[in-house]
């Protein structure tokens, strides 16, 4: 295969990790499409405009996939293999400013005010995972407890804040993918995750 199928499929690759099961190819795909017909459904009944439910389709593609395959064996032990060091797990949180499109979605969103203006929700959410990530990576020996401590954590501030009103399942991907996938991976043990390919 060369050309542009020789580098979608290297990507797919890399986004699920080269030791995916067929299962976790299945379910990576099944939850991204049921995260792109979901999202916008649920917009359109929160009000939002064809743009803002396509951009709820967007973000749902990338975080509901991603928190279902970014815990699975294959895609944590990608992102533990050898040459991945803190660097790169903050590079990658750090990419994850969705917060911000949420917020965005929310700024017209039907219902009574907010409790916190959609910017402030937005910088507490996204400060909170980069804080998190580096709390996880700075202790290693911890992770796995860190990991799951923190996403509920997460998952509470977003209690606290006030939960999007066009996105409701923001949180529910958000941290599993990031904190209890990403940069934990507090499903797997050492040993699972010792040896992966470079």
């Amino acid at each position: 295969m060369t050309g542009l199928g020789a580098t979608l499929r290297r990507a797919w690759g890399e986004f699920v990790g080269p030791e995916a099961t067929p299962t976790n190819h299945a379910l990576t795909a099944a939850t991204t499409a049921v995260g792109a017909v979901a999202a916008p459904l649920v917009a359109r009944t929160r009000g939002a405009g064809r743009a803002r439910a396509g951009a709820a389709c967007l973000l749902a593609v990338d975080l509901w996939g991603g928190a279902y395959v970014n815990n699975t064996r294959a895609c944590a032990r990608w992102y533990e293999r050898p040459g991945q060091g803190a660097a790169a797990h903050y590079g990658f949180a750090a990419l994850h400013v969705h917060p911000a499109a949420v917020a965005w979605l929310d700024a017209r969103a039907e219902g009574p005010p907010r409790r916190v203006p959609p910017a402030a929700w937005a910088v507490a959410q996204y400060a909170y995972l980069m804080a998190a990530t580096v709390v996880v990576r700075r202790n290693p020996a911890r992770r796995r407890a860190l990991g799951v401590a923190l996403t509920a954590g997460g998952l509470a501030l977003d209690a606290v804040l006030g939960p999007s009103r066009v996105a409701l399942w923001f949180a529910w991907t958000y941290y599993p993918k990031l904190l209890l996938g990403h940069a934990s991976a507090a499903l797997w043990s050492d040993a699972d995750l010792a040896g992966a390919r470079p």
